[in-house]
């Protein structure tokens, strides 16, 4: 497969962008920014390696080493984007999965018109003249796929993107296999509060294994949202807050309920897991990480760190070295689910 050049593309929420540009200035100064659109920022003169050393809290999805496009038409865009893949794959016919998306995607998750007539005519365009490709096309986009992405910028300009299976590796949670970053999770009537579905959420995009009989910690539990997901993948849970917990959960023989303070208490004997959701700032959710991973309280953690107006860079920033220096592995996002905060996940030394 043919590796292009190193333009990079982060596909951001609406009116972030320039959270995306001030976490990049903060972290990597003078990269080249270049807001190609709303929602794109195109990034150059930095290799891939460098760029994910740590995550894109504030990129929904990337585009590694895009190349851009130019169309006039729907038939215009498929021949293109056919053109391009034979470059790619050549004669092979590995699994590879298709996302063809415009920048709303990524705050929506909706399927716009333009998007899904390209999407549909390529696919007969496929069977046509190129059916091993055609054969090997995947709708899940699996770890041993291709991810081919095509991003939409105008109805005649736009970026591909082709990333094999260890560049996705590399990229980590940055590139997600999911359509524009978006990962919906369903309702559910069973948790007591919507808070599931970041957890839920986590779970998938971050690869989390949370184990039968784990032992875990909900720090800031009530109403039990989170401490309902650790049941349903069969972990022993101490759930702490002030509050007690709501609805079924809070009779389950799972859960061990503490009523105590989030910022001070902690268990007798170390655990498999923490989880915490607790409305704070974004110090004292460091604070939190430095007792729990600094002093081996917990191995896993899925930690948000809220913010109250615009994103604290600072603490944000002396949150990803501490984790840089005490985990075996972190990585971190905003959620799809995440409001005006994003998640961080890892496994302590």
């Amino acid at each position: 497969m043919r590796s292009e050049g190193s333009l990079h593309i982060c596909v951001t929420r609406r009116q972030q962008e320039q959270f995306l540009a001030q976490e990049l200035a903060l972290r990597l100064p003078g990269l080249k920014c270049n807001e190609l659109a709303p929602q794109v920022i195109a990034l150059g003169d930095i290799s891939l390696e460098d760029l994910v050393r740590f995550p894109l809290f504030f990129s929904s999805q990337l585009l590694p080493n895009a190349v851009p496009i130019e169309a006039q038409s729907i038939s215009a865009w498929t021949n293109a984007i056919l053109s391009h893949l034979r470059e790619q794959f050549g004669e092979a016919s590995s699994p590879w999965s298709l996302h063809i998306f415009e920048p709303l995607t990524a705050e929506t998750g909706e399927s716009y018109a333009r998007a899904e007539l390209i999407k549909q005519e390529l696919r007969l365009l496929l069977k046509q003249k190129r059916r091993s490709l055609a054969r090997a096309l995947h709708e899940v986009c699996s770890a041993d796929c291709t991810l081919v992405q095509v991003l939409l910028t105008s109805k005649t300009t736009g970026f591909i993107s082709v990333a094999s299976p260890s560049q996705r590796a590399l990229c980590r949670a940055a590139l997600s296999p999911y359509e524009a970053g978006v990962c919906a999770i369903a309702d559910d009537k069973n948790p007591p509060s919507r808070a599931f579905k970041k957890l839920r959420e986590a779970i998938a995009v971050f690869g989390l294994s949370i184990r039968a009989d784990s032992r875990a910690v909900d720090l800031g539990a009530s109403p039990g949202g989170w401490t309902h997901v650790l049941v349903e993948h069969g972990a022993t849970v101490t759930a702490v807050d002030r509050s007690p917990l709501e609805g079924a959960i809070a009779r389950s023989s799972r859960v061990t309920f503490t009523q105590g303070n989030a910022f001070s208490w902690t268990p007798p004997q170390g655990v498999d897991w923490l989880v915490c959701d607790v409305i704070t700032t974004p110090d004292r959710t460091l604070e939190i990480l430095r007792t729990w991973i600094g002093e081996k309280v917990c191995r896993n953690f899925c930690v948000t760190i809220k913010f109250k107006g615009d994103p604290d860079f600072q603490t944000l920033h002396l949150i990803q070295h501490f984790l840089a220096s005490h985990t075996a592995w972190w990585d971190g996002r905003q959620l799809t689910h995440n409001k005006n905060e994003v998640t961080v996940v890892g496994r302590a030394y």
